[in-house]
């Protein structure tokens, strides 16, 4: 097996601020959220459609997930995961043509006679996967890490070691960096960061996450959160969200740089970074987003926290960040705008539906998916501008994908791709 070819870290500019390390490569889409992990996207975007309206293909999806689309060799790959009436369940992953929507690669990772308990909200195949040169790389959870040939569908490697009780299925997506594929593990049970050789599979590290083993309580051990890479004074760290603590290592070795301790747990939302602040919701007991300088060493609760707020903030939906405003839609549809120097908000507004998918920006339009099946388009600013509104058949709550100016999007039965026609 050949090593895969180490990839770069550099660092994007949009507005005014500074934004994660983005792994280069050959895929636009590498990662939950795109590029950087934070839903920004270059370009211009669909604004208008629905069933029969600008949609290039439709493909059925077989079983259940949630994991969001990435793109590789032409494709765009998801995992499902597919039970049958006897309760076993199969942990597949696929692979769409993006031309013709046909799916080209149906490759089974694990099996296993029972799938793990879930949340109402929650699927066997949440998290989604990631790509580092021609390979994806697939989480189940405590049910097995996989990778594929993204060219030719062929199964790499597996690493089923990572035995991890959540209690209610998983949800932290992997993040990539260089060679290795990173990956939170706060389960009920135990708690660690690990990273993974991306060429085998093997352990690079782990590390331990002392503060959750301290609670009595086997929910409040618990977190979802998804890992962000940032670059700091030149140099990589990676932001991991867990129950009562936010961990910064170094990507290259897992060594601890600094943390922040906090009350709250079971955490989804994915940090982001902008203007030498990280962003991230502390999750259930004592919701608040807080925003942390992240230029300190140790333990830095006391000294590195620039603010906190507490009203509207989401379970679910990460932040989007354009200029010196953020955006947060909660889960059962308050939008909310917040300065992000201050965290003063600005303005709020009611949105009818419930909401899971992380919002996407592209120039100044915000995007927000329903879990019913809608997508609202608003232009940022200091009032809510909605102009345009597109609906789907079936729930949406994976977050898309963009490739070549359309949007790769996921409801509970089916992938879409939507492309304006002229």
């Amino acid at each position: 097996m050949k090593q895969c070819v180490a990839l770069v870290a550099w660092v994007v500019i949009v507005g005014s601020g500074l934004i994660a390390a983005e792994p280069s490569g050959s895929s636009p889409w590498p990662q939950f959220r795109g590029p950087t992990g934070q839903g920004i996207v270059e370009g211009k975007l669909p604004t208008s459609w629905g069933e029969g309206k600008n949609i290039a293909w439709k493909t059925p999806i077989p079983g259940k997930g949630w994991s969001s689309p990435v793109i590789a060799a032409g494709k765009a790959w998801v995992t499902t995961a597919v039970s049958d009436k006897g309760g076993s369940v199969s942990f597949r992953v696929l692979g769409i043509d993006l031309q013709s929507g046909e799916v080209k690669h149906n490759v089974e990772l694990f099996a296993t006679p029972k799938g793990p308990s879930l949340h109402a909200r929650n699927t066997a195949a949440s998290p989604t996967p990631v790509v580092i040169g021609n390979r994806v790389i697939a989480s189940f959870g405590g049910d097995g890490v996989g990778c594929i040939d993204a060219k030719t569908g062929e199964v790499l490697w597996k690493n089923d070691d990572l035995r991890v009780n959540y209690m209610t299925g998983p949800a932290s997506s992997p993040a990539p960096y260089k060679d290795m594929v990173i990956i939170p593990c706060d389960g009920a049970d135990v708690q660690f960061a690990i990273a993974l050789d991306a060429a085998t599979g093997k352990q690079r590290w782990k590390k331990e996450r002392p503060i959750a083993a301290t609670r009595k309580s086997l929910d409040e051990r618990r977190a979802f959160s998804s890992p962000l890479v940032i670059t700091v004074g030149k140099q990589d760290q990676v932001v991991m969200p867990g129950s009562h603590c936010v961990y910064s290592y170094d990507p290259n070795t897992g060594d601890e740089r600094w943390r922040v301790r906090y009350t709250g747990f079971s955490n989804v939302p994915r940090p982001v970074f902008a203007h030498d602040l990280v962003y991230l919701t502390s999750g259930f007991g004592n919701h608040e987003m807080m925003a942390i300088r992240p230029d300190g060493k140790g333990d830095v609760t006391d000294t590195h926290v620039a603010w906190k707020q507490k009203k509207a903030i989401p379970n679910i939906p990460s932040p989007a960040i354009v200029g010196d405003r953020m955006y947060l839609i909660g889960d059962k549809g308050v939008l909310s705008c917040l300065d992000v120097k201050t965290g003063a908000q600005k303005w709020t507004e009611r949105i009818s539906g419930s909401f899971s998918a992380s919002p996407m920006v592209a120039g100044n339009t915000i995007y927000i998916f329903s879990d019913e099946g809608f997508t609202i388009l608003f232009e940022a600013g200091d009032e809510f501008k909605q102009f345009a509104r597109n609906e789907l058949t079936g729930r949406i709550q994976a977050s898309p994908a963009v490739v070549d100016g359309s949007l790769i999007l996921r409801t509970d039965a089916n992938l879409y791709r939507i492309r304006e026609t002229k």
